[in-house]
This record gives structure tokens, sequence and C-alpha cells, in this order.
């Protein structure tokens, strides 16, 4: 992947190829076709020069990528076609990429095109609520302070002497041997998600208050269970007016099981709200507490598990490629310079690569794995380049960088 160029960037420099007047590659499918950039509509499209013989193998809505040459840097951008009759026009670009830093060209794969792959850990099967959330019981990122985790019984009454600082009431539930009844414990058995209630008197927030705690919010709330939200505005008001003035109900997570909950309550005499730091401290606590459990063998039914998870290839080149995952298991198991074998499948044909991923984002909620292949036979080498860009690989296509670029200088 390149540099992103900034929206003043991106208008400069496409008013400086259209002038100059300078050769752009438009990449469709495994076609290479060379033509020009000869106007723009600032943030709407671009006009493109094109012979009408391949203007006419791409319909509207076609992906296509371009790729040229920009004082001896290689820059490229995605668009699709807007209109292909009287005159050429894609999408004005959302962004530019300077500075390439994968060796062959990025192009879309072939329909159906999609990466599968293992992934090892343990497995528990246990009699708990599961959710789509998933804690993988690590020790914890963060500094756990005086919690000792050798100790269960150590570990809760420390907690619980911290919290009645501030709070009236702490209670730590389990689902072992009653499963979830409550409307409250309803909701975070099938979330895996905290319920936060600042104050009975008021609704609960509408979006996430700290980076990192997953709390409930009523639209959520309702996407779960039917009239949720509603349901619970109508039993905070009937807490209210039984002197319960704030409340948390935070999952302990175990894997993708819910496996009980802590409940923090102020009511009577203790009136202020439960503060935004309790709420953080009482999701690293939960972590911490699994943690413990995890140490001290509180489950002992295990297997080594291995899961086999597949995605869609969101474009490829013959370097590596990049894909998306919804899976709260894979995010906790992939980490940059993570290495993994897999296999691609494009147009047919089934490729094996021993792989590492180089980049991570997340967007949305999805996380994006960008990966480079770092190992793969000659004969699936060549059947990779074939299906990506319809042609064998030259000595040229060896020598060259991305979008026929001079290869970067080795650092010694």
């Amino acid at each position: 992947m390149g540099i992103e160029t900034n929206r003043i960037e991106t208008e400069f420099i496409l008013k400086s190829v259209c002038d100059k007047k300078i050769k752009v590659k438009l990449h469709y499918k495994k076609k290479v076709i060379e033509c020009s950039l000869e106007d723009y509509n600032l943030e709407k499209n671009v006009k493109i020069k094109i012979d009408p013989e391949y203007s006419q193998l791409l319909n509207v809505e076609d992906k296509v990528i371009i790729y040229f040459s920009y004082f001896s840097h290689v820059m490229t951008f995605n668009a699709s076609v807007i209109k292909n009759s009287d005159e050429f026009l894609v999408s004005y670009p959302e962004v530019l990429y300077k500075n390439l830093s994968r060796k062959y060209e990025r192009v879309k794969p072939p329909e159906g095109g999609k990466i599968e792959f293992n992934v090892k850990g343990e497995k528990f099967e246990l009699n708990f609520p599961k959710t789509d959330e998933y804690n993988s019981v690590d020790a914890p990122d963060f500094d756990p302070g005086s919690f000792s985790v050798n100790n269960i019984s150590d570990l809760i009454s420390e907690f619980r002497m911290k919290m009645l600082e501030d709070v009236k009431v702490v209670n730590i539930v389990t689902f072992r041997k009653k499963g979830p009844e409550s409307l409250e414990e309803l909701i975070i058995s099938t979330t895996g998600k905290t319920l936060f209630i600042p104050s009975t008197n008021e609704p609960i927030p509408d979006e996430q208050v700290i980076e990192g705690v997953p709390i409930l919010t009523p639209d959520e709330i309702d996407s779960y269970l039917e009239n949720g939200s509603k349901n619970l505005k109508i039993r905070n008001f009937e807490k209210s007016s039984d002197g319960i003035h704030s409340e948390l109900y935070c999952p302990v997570l175990y894997n993708e099981y819910v496996i009980g909950y802590i409940q923090l309550q102020n009511k009577d005499d203790k009136k202020s709200i439960i503060s935004n730091e309790i709420l953080e401290y009482t999701h690293q606590f939960s972590k911490i507490l699994a943690f413990s459990l995890k140490t001290n063998n509180y489950f002992k039914e295990k297997v080594v598990d291995i899961e086999r998870f597949e995605s869609e290839i969101i474009d490829i080149s013959a370097s590596g490629l990049l894909f998306c995952s919804n899976s709260k298991k894979l995010d906790k198991s992939f980490f940059i310079y993570t290495d993994l074998k897999a296999e691609i499948f494009l147009g047919g044909g089934v490729m094996n690569a021993n792989c590492r991923i180089m980049r991570k984002f997340k967007n949305n909620g999805t996380v994006f794995y960008g990966i480079i292949f770092l190992d793969m036979t000659d004969e699936d080498f060549e059947l990779l380049f074939l299906m990506l860009y319809g042609r064998k690989m030259t000595d040229e296509d060896r020598e060259n960088w991305e979008g026929g670029a001079t290869p970067p200088p080795v650092q010694i």
C-alpha cells in the first residue's frame, strides 16, 4: 500500500495529469488499456480519452484501477465506470495512492475469488449463553494493579471492597446453575455487551462513552430483543420508584461465552451516579476475572480446535492481497506479522501460499487484513500471475515494480 494523498493534493495531481496529457493505464479484469485523462469534475467524475473499441468492453458500474507515472512517482486510484457512450467517465477518486510498496499491480480478483485458512486454538464446549463478542482470555494488556489472579476468592473480595467505596451494591453472578432470566440478564447474555444505566431517570447512552468498552445503546437492544429498550425504560422507572438511582451490568466473557456478570448499583442514600471511570474499571476487571478462571483451570473441558475461515478477496496482486472479516475471534488471533498458510481460489484454480499479515485496520466494525505472499511454488505462482493478468510472466515483470516503476533502492 502507498501513501494516501489529501483532497487538495489529489485535485492538484489530477489537474496536472490532464494538462500535461500524461498517459495512464486502465486495468480492467485481465486487460491493461492505455489512455489519458482529459478533464475532471471536482468530487464527481473524471473524463478519460479511450479508444471506443475498448470503452465498449466496459459497462456502467464496472470497477477499474488506473495507474500513471507522475514525476517518477507511480500513482494509482480506484474508480467505477459512470458513462461509456459518447464520452467515457469514471468516478472521481476518493484518494490517490503514491510511493507504492508492492511489486505487482493490484487488481480486482476474478468473480468468486476467495482466501481460506485454518486458525488453531483452544475450544471450550460450555453450557453458558453464546454471543458474537469474543474474549480470548489472554493475560490483560493493562496493569491489573494489586489484583492477584492466582486466587479467585481473594480477587473478587479485593474488587468488591474497592467498588463499595463508590457504589452501594456489588454482585457477581454466574450462569452455572441458573441461566439468564431477567430482562437485564437476557440483554447482556445475548449481546455480550455492558448495560450501563448512569441514571434510572434518564435514557441510557445512545453512543459509546469509552473507547474499547462496548456498551448497549437503545438501537442495539431493539435489534436483539423486540421492544427491548421500551421495556427497559419501564423497568428503570420502576427501579427509580424503588430508590435505585444508577446501575451497571457487565458480562464476564470467556471466549464466546457469557459465564456471568458483574452488577453494580447505587440506591437509597447512595445517590451518586456510576461514573465512566467505574464503567471502564469494571470492564477491565471482568477480563482479569476471566483470566483468573483460566489460570486456575476453572473450566477443565477443552479440546484443540481448528476452525476454517474463508473470505472474499477485496483486491489482489501477485505479491499479496486484501481481505476482511467480522470475526471477533480472528481479530483476537491475527496481529501484524502473524504468519499463516492459506489457499487462494481464483477462477477455478487453487494456489497454496505461506503468508504474513502486514496491515490490519478497522472500518465500521469490520477488520481488514493486508497480507503478502512469502512462499509459493513456481507452478502456483505462474498460475496466479496468469489468473490475475491474463498472460505469462516475463523478465520485465520480474525487474519492474508496480505499474512499471523502477524498483525502490535496496537498503543495506
